[in-house]
């Protein structure tokens, strides 16, 4: 096992990573990711889609993704950027102890370290956003052993979708899947196997990692507030779900007094052109 853990105010705090195919990140996920350096995450973004790996801030580490996993080498190199992104999560895993983070989560306080990092979303749903399972969780083993077979066709789907992906050509039935139901190698494949194996009460509340809905994320740059009823001592970050978040928030500063403009204060981000 690797992965390396940091120490801050006396706590041990679990190394964090995620996977950035393709160009260089905007100001929103370089925000994400210096949340975790501040708060005193090692960090380290892994890259693919290009040898020279992106600008990062301060204090991020950057890796080629085959280091840990190529999809070309396991039958999955048709597969697209996110279901790539849902693959190797599951091999980090396993082959580290840190903790995965979506590009877009903004970390609030400190992750503690502990066996499970995995969260209900608020529609019920389980989300791999912030996803940490030990090496030798039931879960994580299944996901891998199903996966590592291009023409698996996942058994938690309807039996009319199962039957629409195993019409799919050879080598492509996984792949059919996700583009069938988008969710259905990430979420849905970690909601239903979690309960399958008995590990459903290592998951989280919402308010622990998604206290905000995906589209409710808008109100992150109101600078009126509207945000901080929905944050308790208990959480831990906000997924900003980032392909939700309107074009205008994206390609604008955030407006004095808007908690994402604020926040960026706090951790001392600069959010300037």
């Amino acid at each position: 096992m690797s992965g390396g853990a940091a120490r801050q105010n006396g706590q041990t705090l679990p190394e964090v990573a995620t996977l950035w195919i393709g160009a260089e990140l905007d100001w929103l996920h370089q925000m994400c990711l210096a949340s975790f350096v501040y708060h005193g995450h090692k960090v380290t973004l892994f890259h693919a889609g290009s040898d020279v790996p992106p600008v990062v801030p301060d204090g991020v580490t950057t890796r080629p993704a085959a280091d840990i996993w190529d999809p070309a080498e396991h039958g999955h190199g048709r597969a697209p950027a996110s279901m790539v992104s849902d693959l190797f999560r599951l091999y980090l895993l396993k082959q580290t102890e840190t903790i995965w983070i979506d590009a877009d989560v903004l970390c609030l306080q400190p992750f503690p370290e502990q066996p499970y990092h995995i969260g209900w979303e608020p529609s019920g749903t389980v989300n791999g956003a912030i996803l940490r399972l030990p090496e030798d969780s039931p879960t994580l083993n299944s996901l891998i052993e199903w996966f590592e077979d291009p023409e698996f066709v996942p058994h938690w789907l309807s039996e009319a979708q199962q039957a629409k992906v195993a019409e799919a050509e050879p080598g492509k039935r996984l792949v059919t899947a996700f583009k069938l139901v988008r969710p259905s190698v990430g979420p849905r494949a970690l909601k239903h196997t979690m309960r399958a194996k008995g590990e459903k009460r290592f998951i989280s509340p919402a308010k622990v990692y998604y206290p905000v809905r995906g589209v409710y994320t808008d109100v992150l740059f109101n600078p009126y507030g509207g945000v901080e009823g929905s944050l308790t001592p208990e959480t831990l970050c906000v997924h900003l779900y980032a392909s939700m978040i309107r074009g205008y928030h994206k390609n604008h500063i955030p407006d004095p007094g808007s908690f994402m403009a604020e926040y960026a204060r706090e951790i001392e981000f600069d959010i300037t052109p």
